[in-house]
């Protein structure tokens, strides 16, 4: 059995992961760690994301230092970083009595609570590669991602077990089931595994490119595709967005980011852990949540999607409250930030909204306006590349594009673009696309000016952007079909004040179904039913005939151009 590729430029990657999983050599990325303070990711010695970010911070900071927050019913629960590291090893000792060992796929899915981030913590601990996911991922969607991994373990919240249970009958390599907060219908709870005398397990000693997690994205072929990342990344691109935001032990995390997708996990567990920060973990905030959250905590650093801004912005707080805010960070990432919003939080917070580029295959943030020269950066500019990262733009024939044209975003740096080849049916064409000469190719056109700053130009594929998370028309329009009353589907987005773009379905029915509210809402109940909640399209147009060309081919633009047409300017 083999294990790990070598890449173009001699560098053994993903040595834990059997070779089967992982693109051709030619088309994995070229990882370079270029910035000084990333010496230890080009070291032989062992580096475990879980003691980076935790074991090394409570030497650094100690163990009574607050480390997380649950927000809940009453009075905030606080956990020191001392108790977070227990907890962890704890775990991690019950875990590895039930057989978890290093490489095993572990799959989390839990709201976002501290025991969330232990859970993960605990997985690297041992040597794992974790899987993050969503517990709105219907059974569908989890029995794609358990046997694409090939997953041995499942974390789950036992208020989310149903339609894991659901999925378990298609999911062979599932061995083990642990449930949160009680064992619910499974004979393992992480209470139960975490019982005992405070067994004290060494961090595995996985190598800087071992693979650490498999995060799945959105993916225009239908399915999600996994992308691996190493556990150099996860150090590195927490240490890289500390630097640009000036985090240390004194700063307060905040953002609605979901911890099961790869923003929110970075934002809850590997930048506050590696500054020793304090971690705010509150489960799907509202935007008056978060107002009072800023207050409550005294947040530095909040990370969010334009479409919470713009929500928070819709009923804010008065001006004298909010410009008294300690906040110093306040990030924008995941969809387009529009100017309006742009300016009115400018006008009500101490620090201004800015732009930051970081997608699921690139780990997390990896473009940040905030990472040129010292003073405020222009405007809605996505910013520079953090430092150790390099960024071309490219025109259609993969060259160079020439200066003050758009062109396709390449990136290169302690981060790339490695999907998980298994059983998605369009992964490996697609890592042969995206990965050329070691360059990550997104999916994304820029602009470059004169100074050097990046500005966004647009989407180049067909992804839906709605409320910062991703949403491939196919897997919307596959669903749709098997519905008996739709004879056709198409879907695309159309613009939205609030969520930047709504998922819309134009829908052909069957001869004489019945369109109406009645209808449309059955068809959305549905859609709930088979997927992710965020992904149901919130508006759906009875059409007699979808636009094709003259051989059959459906015609996405036209329905696009229709739906601009209709938007208020």
């Amino acid at each position: 059995m083999e294990f790990g590729r070598t890449t173009r430029d001699g560098a053994l990657l993903f040595p834990n992961v059997e070779s089967r999983f992982l693109p051709e050599s030619e088309h994995l990325p070229q990882l370079s760690f270029g910035s000084p303070q990333l010496d230890y990711a080009q070291s032989d010695a062992p580096l475990n994301a879980c003691q980076a970010l935790l074991d090394a911070t409570v030497a650094r900071v100690g163990p009574n230092h607050r480390a997380m927050a649950r927000v809940g019913p009453g009075t905030p629960e606080y956990w020191t970083y001392g108790e977070v590291l227990d907890r962890v090893n704890r775990l991690a000792a019950g875990l590895r009595r039930h057989g978890v060992q290093a490489g095993d796929r572990v799959l989390v899915r839990m709201p976002d609570v501290p025991e969330a981030a232990v859970a993960q913590l605990a997985v690297w601990r041992l040597g794992g590669i974790v899987v993050p996911s969503s517990v709105l991922e219907m059974a569908r969607e989890l029995a794609f991602m358990l046997n694409d991994t090939e997953a041995s373990t499942v974390i789950c919240s036992t208020a989310h077990e149903g339609e894991l249970t659901a999925a378990l009958a298609e999911t062979p390599t599932v061995q083990r089931i642990v449930g949160w907060p009680d064992a619910s219908a499974h004979d393992l709870s992480m209470d139960l595994l975490s019982e005992g005398s405070g067994e004290h397990v060494p961090p595995h000693p996985t190598r800087p490119l071992d693979a650490s997690g498999i995060y799945y994205t959105g993916g225009t072929t239908g399915q999600p595709k996994g992308c691996l990342h190493t556990h150099a990344a996860e150090v590195a691109l927490a240490d890289l967005n500390n630097e640009v935001r000036g985090a240390d032990e004194t700063s307060v995390f905040l953002t609605h980011a979901p911890i099961g997708h790869a923003f929110g996990n970075g934002e809850k567990i590997n930048f506050p852990l590696r500054a020793g920060a304090l971690a705010v973990f509150v489960d799907r905030p509202t935007a008056a949540d978060m107002w009072a959250l800023l207050r409550e905590f005294g947040v530095t650093s909040m990370a969010g999607a334009a479409t919470m801004y713009r929500m928070m912005l819709a009923d804010p707080p008065p001006s004298k409250e909010t410009l008294g805010l300690p906040l110093r960070n306040a990030l924008s990432s995941g969809e387009a930030l529009d100017a309006a919003t742009h300016e009115r939080w400018a006008q009500r917070m101490p620090s201004p909204l800015r732009n930051g580029v970081g997608m699921t295959p690139m780990r997390h943030i990896f473009l940040d306006a905030d990472a040129g020269p010292p003073g405020p950066p222009p405007g809605l500019t996505v910013g520079r590349p953090l430092p150790g990262y390099e960024a071309r733009l490219l025109g259609k024939d993969g060259a160079m594009a020439p200066f003050g044209e758009a062109g396709q975003l390449a990136v290169r740096g302690p981060s790339g673009i490695t999907y998980w080849i298994n059983t998605h049916p369009g992964v490996l064409e697609r890592s042969r696309q995206d990965v050329v000469n070691g360059w990550s190719i997104l999916d994304d056109a820029y602009l470059r000016d004169e100074h050097g700053w990046l500005w966004f130009h647009g989407r180049l594929d067909d992804m839906i952007v709605t409320g910062g998370r991703q949403v491939a028309p196919i897997e919307v329009e596959r669903v749709l079909a098997t519905h008996p009353d739709v004879a056709e589907v198409a879907v695309v987005p159309a613009p939205d004040a609030l969520r930047g773009q709504v998922v819309t379905a134009f829908v052909r029915l069957q001869p004489d179904r019945p369109s109406g509210p009645g209808t449309t809402q059955q068809l959305q109940d549905f859609c709930k039913s088979q997927m992710a909640a965020y992904k149901y399209p919130r508006r759906i147009e009875y059409v007699d005939e979808l636009p094709k060309d003259p051989v059959g081919k459906l015609q996405r633009r036209k329905l696009r151009d229709l739906l601009r047409a209709e938007a208020p300017s």
